[in-house]
């Protein structure tokens, strides 16, 4: 988490680093903060939920997605939006970086 690329907006902070692997893997942290257990279990899926729903989910990435106390008053359309322009974020910032060290590499 700390060499990754953070991106912060109202209801999350997401945190996504390159992978090793073909796939991508994401964890979702939703901390005492945010409410009890049934507000934090109901943020929780709807996070899972819209990462599934996702039309162009990123290949090989480590994603951390944290609610912060915004997504429980929310609704869906609202946190989606979040979520995607995140994700967008966060790839474009990805693949800024592995172009950059690559035209850094001497041939």
């Amino acid at each position: 988490m700390d060499n990754g690329q953070k991106i912060v907006t109202q209801a999350l902070v997401m945190i996504a680093v390159p992978s090793h692997g073909p796939t991508s893997r994401i964890g979702f942290i939703v901390s005492k903060k945010v409410g009890g257990s049934v507000t934090r279990n109901r943020v929780r899926r709807r996070l899972r939920e819209l990462f599934r729903q996702l039309p162009a989910r990123p290949v090989g990435m480590d994603i951390v997605v944290i609610a912060r106390h915004h997504a429980v008053s929310m609704d869906f359309e609202t946190l989606r939006q979040a979520m995607t322009y995140a994700m967008g974020k966060s790839v474009k910032r990805i693949v800024k970086d592995a172009e950059q060290k690559a035209a850094l590499k001497p041939a």
